[in-house]
């Protein structure tokens, strides 16, 4: 007989919001795969109004919150705990609401954390470090995302002892897998022909090494001028303006920028490239687009940082230091040369890509759900 569970992610997005990131679209693969094994599964959402629909065999049940940052976190899980009182749920997974652990300490359920960042509303710098720390030892079991992200976390707020199990973030493999036709489509939209395309997916920002990929692209371009830079993902890193400026660099040395783009159509777009970049400086826990990319059969180039490592092997990418655009050009521009090893990396990036597959995880989360305490 199956369980009934509850997700409980972010209060700033809906979790059908299409330009969701990585937190949304796991809840959803989680809850649908889950929902098609039997179980009854409820996933509450923040919503412009209150109400419940099906999709995909699991059910949204909208809240809508009218307080704003701080307090909407707080008033979001609090109406989810409301309606929670109404019927009994085995297991209540919460997705980087580590106030969770206080708010819902009596309700008789499994309670477990998933997190992609650990330094939880602003970290030590809050007054409520104490609070936070104390919260996180109420959960049966605490899920990273990486083992970067699970040491990180628990040197972080001293929480040793404290139940937790990596548990990664999936990849549709239907959604993201190879797809010449659709490439080549989207190529001709975009005004490319046949020329070497190196992408990037993800924002804007110091943060995630967009200045390095910048000169990196300057660099390559000298040795293969025929080579196009791709660039995907919104403006800016907690709201800093420095991301408009980066944004006029790319266009300035000839990428070319996207914006935004939608879920729906991020496949077609990894399926544009030959190579796949992921320049980044600091706080990757895990590195979807680096999963996604390698699931469309295209082999990464990225840095050896946080979770990157974790994600891709010594046969599906190359490495390269944090903030080097000698070394990242390079690396691009030696595997673009050498035709065998760049298909040998093709084939290892898909068969890497299966690690990270909902149905997998899923078998993961369901030991985890029954040994939690």
């Amino acid at each position: 007989m199956g369980m009934t569970i509850a997700h409980l992610g972010p209060s700033a997005l809906p979790i059908l919001y299409p330009l969701g990131g990585a937190i949304q679209r796991r809840i959803r693969e989680l809850a649908c795969e889950q929902a098609r094994r039997g179980n009854r599964v409820i996933v509450y959402s923040a919503e412009d109004r209150a109400g419940r629909q099906r999709y995909d065999g699991f059910e949204i049940r909208g809240i809508r919150c009218r307080s704003s940052k701080p307090f909407r976190s707080l008033e979001y899980m609090m109406l989810a705990l409301d309606d929670l009182h109404q019927e009994p749920v085995d297991v209540v997974h919460f997705h980087s609401l580590v106030e969770g652990g206080v708010l819902f300490r009596r309700v008789a359920a499994k309670k477990v954390l998933s997190y992609d960042y650990f330094q939880f509303r602003r970290g030590k710098r809050t007054p409520l470090y104490w609070l936070y720390r104390w919260a996180l030892r109420q959960f049966g079991c605490l899920l990273p995302v990486s083992e970067y992200c699970l040491r990180g976390s628990v040197a972080y707020w001293g929480i040793e002892g404290t139940p937790a199990r990596v548990l990664y973030n999936g990849v549709n493999l239907e959604q993201f897998a190879p797809d010449p036709e659709a490439g080549l489509q989207r190529r001709r939209e975009l005004g490319i022909g046949d020329e070497p395309v190196m992408l990037y997916v993800g924002r804007v920002c110091e943060q995630k090494g967009t200045d390095t990929l910048i000169q990196a692209y300057q660099l390559v371009r000298m040795r293969r001028p025929e080579v196009r830079l791709v660039a995907a993902g919104p403006a800016g890193q907690f709201g800093n303006a420095e991301s408009n400026e980066l944004v006029r660099r790319i266009r300035d040395v000839g990428g070319l920028y996207l914006g935004a783009v939608d879920e729906h159509s991020l496949p077609a777009i990894y399926n544009v490239c030959d190579v796949f970049v992921m320049p980044t400086r600091e706080y990757e826990m895990f590195g979807m687009a680096a999963a996604e990319a390698q699931a469309c059969g295209k082999p990464v180039v990225c840095t050896a940082h946080g979770g990157l490592p974790e994600v891709i092997s010594e046969s599906s990418g190359l490495f390269f230091p944090v903030g080097d655009p000698e070394a990242l050009a390079a690396q691009v521009c030696s595997l673009l040369a050498d035709r065998r090893r760049y298909f040998s990396m093709v084939r290892a990036a898909r068969e890497n890509s299966r690690r990270f597959r909902w149905s997998a995880i899923v078998d993961q989360l369901e030991q985890i759900y029954q040994e939690a305490a």
